[in-house]
């Protein structure tokens, strides 16, 4: 009996120790991530950089005499045509000195008169020994004074009748003016006082942008193929625009000016844009993306910009290789097109790109591939 229980208490141990034992863990699967490849197709290749807006004319308005502003006749950022009232100072102490110049101008006019009287008499009577010949002589001289001081009083009559003339402010060019810091009753056209406002001309846009000057080379070079040298240092290709809430480009324009050199320091050319703006769309100093033909380019490699990662090395896309082990690659990103963004270097049209399940992957870790789950 004795042995019979020992038999069964090491029978019953070895059941409890067996069954405190845990079983092995399974290992996880890897992640799923999905892949596309590369499309690969000719594209037409642009050079997309920032660039700022300006109105194609702006004017500031200032008084060009000292006076009292005694009326605003404008309505601040409304249209304004090219001769329409703007402002006016009181005219009375102007037209003052306009009439006290005209009363100079007869009273110089009665002297040169009387004096060319006096030198004709004078002349006649030295002819008859009546008088000298230095009465003579002087007479004539005081003529011709008095003849140059009409003519300066003539000049002053202008110069106060232009004085009279610029107390009405009239619009230069059409446009729509800014609010002015002046008011009914300020005294304006000191010396230091500021602009009495600023007329802008939006009816067209420019916009001022910088290109490297690796582009003018290459267009260069491609206007010299085609016998086209002087097109291609003065005009570039159409230009296209797209404001912060534009997707696309919706605005087109023309280069009229390229800086005649090279900026040392930066590399690039300065180069102004004008666009057509009748309906409005587009203000002065907004920042703006601005897009030019820079070329076809063959066998283009494309992917979707998700695909796009970026760290302190540089731009990647993660690539599922042999084994489903992801492996990251280094690419110089071109410029964006309607199908994602252009890869200049770095995969190829066969290579197996993840375009979704980025976070999960790690390069030489293994995934699976969700269409083949």
């Amino acid at each position: 009996m004795k042995t019979v229980t020992l038999v069964l208490s090491l029978g019953l141990l070895a059941g409890l120790v067996g069954c405190s034992e845990k079983p092995a863990p399974i290992a996880p699967k890897p992640p799923l991530v999905e892949v596309q490849k590369p499309l690969v197709k000719d594209i037409t290749n642009h050079e997309v950089v920032s660039g700022q807006t300006a109105p194609v004319q702006t004017v500031e308005i200032r008084a060009r005499v000292n006076g009292v502003l005694e009326e605003i006749a404008h309505k601040e950022g409304e249209p304004l045509k090219a001769g329409d009232l703007m402002f006016r100072i009181d005219p009375a102490p102007f037209a003052a000195a306009r009439d006290a110049a005209a009363a100079q101008l007869l009273s110089a006019k009665a002297t040169a008169e009387l004096a060319d009287i006096t030198a004709s008499r004078l002349e006649k009577a030295y002819k008859d020994r009546a008088v000298s010949e230095l009465q003579a002589l002087e007479a004539r001289a005081k003529h011709k004074v008095a003849v140059e001081n009409v003519k300066v009083a003539t000049k002053n009559l202008a110069i106060k009748q232009l004085d009279v003339s610029y107390t009405e402010i009239y619009a230069p060019i059409d446009g729509r003016a800014e609010q002015s810091e002046y008011f009914v009753g300020s005294l304006v056209g000191g010396l230091g006082t500021s602009a009495l406002t600023k007329i802008y001309d939006d009816s067209k846009i420019d916009v001022w942008f910088t290109l490297p000057d690796r582009v003018m080379l290459d267009y260069a070079a491609k206007a010299q193929q085609e016998g086209r040298v002087r097109e291609a240092l003065d005009q570039l290709p159409p230009i296209e625009l797209a404001r912060e809430i534009d997707d696309d480009f919706p605005f087109q324009g023309r280069v009229d000016y390229v800086d005649p050199e090279v900026d040392l320091e930066t590399g690039t050319l300065r180069i102004r844009a004008e666009f057509d703006n009748t309906e409005g769309q587009l203000k002065g100093g907004l920042f703006v993306r601005v897009r030019l033909q820079a070329g076809e380019l063959k066998g283009a490699t494309i992917v979707p910009e998700a695909a796009l990662g970026r760290d302190q090395q540089g731009s990647y896309l993660l690539v599922v290789g042999d084994g489903g082990v992801v492996e990251r690659r280094s690419v110089e990103v071109g410029s964006r097109t309607g199908d994602g963004l252009v890869i200049l270097s770095g995969i190829e049209g066969a290579d197996d790109v993840i375009v979704n399940g980025m976070i999960s992957a790690r390069p030489g870790a293994t995934v699976r591939i969700k269409s083949d789950s």
